[in-house]
């Protein structure tokens, strides 16, 4: 009788281990090309990334014409809004992503102006760029130079974003 128990339940511990491990490894992640994590685009679902990931030293000193001196990091994982810091000498990049809706992100905002040409959605308000990307909103805002060319280095840093998120 001990047998019979024995031998059913290491059927079923074994049963039940193949079964879980095949269906953890039907279920995982593939990578992807298409966003820095390698685990797919969270455009419309997903924790949202760390923006400190997404873009280097080199990049936001390629798109900026500023050298960074400083990264600082929010250092929290999840569906929050995430940031990232990049300190320069002469200015500085700030980069948010969160969670939003489409009806949310286009409640009229008086002295908003409408941004073309990035994004599903985009406008400026006090110096930050505002992108709508699925269900993220990018808030993007650049300081060292006029407002006009910071709203140009917003827009080049938002669609060099939008692949990686």
């Amino acid at each position: 009788m001990k047998l019979a128990v024995v031998a059913v339940a290491l059927v079923l511990v074994l049963s039940g281990c193949s079964s879980s491990a095949d269906a953890d490894a039907a279920s995982a992640p593939t990578a992807s090309a298409s966003a820095v994590s390698g685990l797919g685009s969270v455009k419309d679902e997903g924790a949202i990334p760390d923006p400190c990931t997404l873009l280097s030293k080199a990049e936001v000193a390629d798109l900026t014409g500023r050298q960074v001196s400083q990264v600082d990091e929010d250092g929290q994982a999840g569906e929050g809004t995430r940031y990232c810091q990049w300190q320069q000498p002469s200015g500085q990049l700030d980069v948010f992503l969160s969670r939003t809706t489409e009806s949310d992100f286009k409640i009229a905002i008086a002295d908003a102006q409408p941004v073309d040409g990035v994004g599903e959605d985009a406008f400026s308000l006090s110096g930050h760029l505002y992108v709508l990307y699925g269900t993220v909103s990018i808030d993007v805002y650049s300081r060292g130079d006029s407002d006009e060319k910071n709203l140009a280095v917003e827009k080049e840093i938002a669609k060099v974003l939008i692949p990686k998120i």
